[in-house]
């Protein structure tokens, strides 16, 4: 069954009204540190996140659209944000350039990850190493932090 008041909703998630180029109707969203960016800018972010990982890789393009099964020109669209990234791509893409989409989605909208840049670049260093860490470590973070957080 559906929430009644959504407008409750809205404003106890902190979205505010407003539009992107991509849509005809108002639109609501999360604002970021900088205000809200369009749909627009979190590609071009993605496209550059890309083109970085792939040039420190030292892959070119063609090697790339190859693994990911793409021409050449068709991969580098996305590297130039003409075509969009769909979620799935995006992950395929993390595995090939041997980076988590953790990174990339904290280039795009790290307000998702803390109220200041700070807090969110430190809680993306965090997330990083714990992915980097032996299971049986992050199993005895895991419960050490549980202890603290008086959770069971």
């Amino acid at each position: 069954m559906a929430i009644k008041d959504v407008q409750k909703y809205i404003d106890e998630c902190g979205l505010v009204e407003t539009s992107d180029e991509e849509s005809e109707k108002p639109i609501y969203r999360k604002p970021g540190f900088e205000g809200i960016r369009s749909f627009g800018e979190m590609e071009q972010t993605f496209s550059q996140f890309i083109r970085e990982h792939r040039d420190a890789k030292r892959l070119n393009r063609a090697q790339v659209g190859m693994m990911v099964g793409l021409h050449e020109t068709i991969f580098a669209r996305y590297e130039r944000a003409f075509s969009k990234l769909q979620a799935t791509r995006l992950i395929h893409l993390c595995e090939i350039l041997d980076c988590s989409p953790i990174e990339m989605i904290h280039a795009a909208a790290p307000h998702f990850f803390g109220e200041s840049r700070k807090e969110a670049d430190d809680k993306l260093k965090l997330m990083l190493r714990i992915l980097d860490m032996p299971a049986s470590t992050a199993s005895s973070l895991l419960s050490m932090i549980e202890g603290l957080a008086g959770e069971d």
